[in-house]
Order: C-alpha cells, then sequence, then structure tokens
C-alpha cells in the first residue's frame, strides 16, 4: 500500500472523530432524532460534491456505467444502514457500547470474510495491531458502556452496524474505472440520503431553525463527513479492507480527546492507556519501505 493512501485512511478516521462530536451538538441544537442527523449528515455531503463536480465541470452522470450506478447505489444503502443502526444503538444502549461493538467489530467481520473466500490470513503485523486496537478501544470506552434494558438489543444494532462498514470496504476494495473518490461519494450519499429521508420525516426532521443551526449542520456534513469519505474511499486504491478498518478505530479516540475539550469528559487512567494502545496499533499499521503498493 502507497504510504499516501495511508494516511488519507488515517485523515478520515481523524475526521470521523470530530464528526461525532458536531453530531451530538447538531442533534441538541435541533433536537433532532438519530436518523435525522444522519439524513443531514449524509445529504448535505453528498449534494455538496455532485455540485462541486458541476462547477467544475467533472459532473457527467450520462456517462455514467451501469458499473458505476451500481457501486454507488450499494454503497449508498450500506452507508445509509451504517449511520442509522449505530445511532440507534448509541440510543438505545450507550455511546460506549455502539463504539465499542459497532467500531471495533468491522475489521473482525473483514478478517473472516477474506478467510471464507480467499482462504488467506491477514500478515502477523496487522493481527497484532488488530489486537492492540481492540485492547485500546476497550480501555478507552470501557467506562462508559453501561448497562440496561435495551443494552442486548442495541449491542446487536451495533454488530449491525459494525457488518455494514465492513461491506462498504469490501465492496469498494477494487475501484470502477473512471469513478473517482469524489464522484463516488458524492453519488453514494445523496442516493443515501434518499433512502433515509422517509424516515427522517416520520421522526419529525425539518429544516434548521437558524443560521447556527445551518453552519452546525454544514460543517458536518460538509467540512468532515464529505471530506472524510473522499479521503476514506481513495484510500482504499491501495490499503487493504482489513488495514483501513483498524484505522479507522481511531475515530473514537479522536472523538474522546474532542468531548474532553468541548464537553468536560473524563478519560481517565484506562482512557489515556486505552488511546496510547491506539495510537500505536495505527503506528504498528504504517506502510514499511520496501512494502509493495499492491491495488486491491
Amino acid at each position: 500500500m502507497r504510504p499516501r493512501d495511508f494516511l488519507l485512511a488515517v485523515a478520515a478516521a481523524c475526521l470521523w472523530g470530530g464528526g461525532g462530536v458536531l453530531g451530538v451538538v447538531f442533534g441538541r441544537h435541533e433536537g433532532l432524532e438519530p436518523v435525522g442527523i444522519a439524513t443531514w449528515r449524509m445529504g448535505l455531503a453528498g449534494v455538496s460534491l455532485l455540485l462541486a463536480l458541476a462547477v467544475l465541470g467533472r459532473l457527467h452522470p450520462q456517462r455514467w456505467t451501469r458499473a458505476m450506478w451500481v457501486r454507488m447505489l450499494i454503497t449508498g444503502a450500506l452507508t445509509a444502514l451504517f449511520e442509522y443502526t449505530f445511532f440507534t444503538a448509541v440510543t438505545m444502549a450507550s455511546v460506549g457500547l455502539a463504539t465499542l461493538i459497532g467500531i471495533g467489530s468491522a475489521p473482525v467481520v473483514v478478517a473472516v470474510y477474506d478467510a471464507l473466500t480467499t482462504r488467506s490470513r491477514p500478515p502477523g503485523r496487522h493481527l497484532a495491531a488488530l489486537v492492540m486496537s481492540l485492547a485500546g478501544l476497550g480501555l478507552l470506552v470501557g467506562g462508559s458502556v453501561g448497562r440496561g434494558s435495551a443494552m442486548v438489543l442495541g449491542a446487536l444494532i451495533a454488530l449491525a452496524a459494525g457488518a455494514s462498514f465492513a461491506a462498504i470496504t469490501i465492496v469498494n476494495r477494487r475501484p470502477i474505472p473512471g469513478l473517482g473518490a469524489i464522484a463516488l461519494t458524492g453519488g453514494t450519499f445523496t442516493a443515501g440520503a434518499i433512502m433515509l429521508l422517509p424516515f427522517a420525516l416520520l421522526a419529525g426532521t425539518g429544516m434548521p431553525h437558524d443560521a447556527e443551526g445551518w453552519a452546525i449542520a454544514i460543517a458536518l456534513g460538509v467540512g468532515i463527513t464529505a471530506i472524510a469519505y473522499v479521503f476514506f474511499l481513495a484510500s482504499l486504491a491501495t490499503v487493504p479492507p482489513f488495514v483501513a478498518t483498524i484505522v479507522t478505530l481511531l475515530e473514537p479516540l479522536i472523538g474522546a480527546i474532542l468531548g474532553a475539550i468541548v464537553f468536560g469528559e473524563r478519560l481517565g487512567i484506562a482512557g489515556v492507556v486505552g488511546g496510547a494502545i491506539l495510537g500505536a496499533a495505527v503506528l504498528l499499521l504504517r506502510p514499511e519501505r520496501d512494502e509493495p503498493e499492491t491495488i486491491h
């Protein structure tokens, strides 16, 4: 894998960490249900990217092949499923449990899929990074796992979120010629937002109430989500899905740090140690100088 693509995956995970905080702020400001936050996030991301391509004269949907349309629709459905199930798991169980299972299960699902379909296993260095990252994630969010009557159902929904995110990386491991990351992300999020729109309307989702609401929504959809997914999908050109999903575990680390800064949340000693282990795991994944640049 190319170092540049690996850094794109890291940048995407860091941006997603900020998206969690902005999502909470947006939901509180507008009084939105999780599906409403997800719909606005995906809609603004998709439309902004397609508009950018149109302004640059690079949006030519009439040239999109059947394979391109199918890729965008499938990725859009999977992304909508991930957003919906993850935020639902957060409300039913807890942020800690949803993060631990929803984000932590994705690389495991990818590893199992590869083992079943290709009879291959990740290199020892990557497996060690997975073990370290899951241990670090457990320490980081363990204090906020919590308990409750809906915990089991929330855990199952979080597992569905992890499986759907793993599927996104697997589906996009082989790029389609002529379909760039910006067009793919724009089409994907627009399609996903349309799929979620009926559920958002039923939940009472409306327009932002004021200029501050619009500013938060645009920052969440355009400034973070759109750019992050462009980076992530572009990174899959050479970064194996298994490695990419482990790198995304940086998201809860960045989210925890920002949560401590913005909301005054306390990480505690276990959280600090867990964050350090997570960071070390990602460093273990970095490309070696003599590592071949494999295209997946």
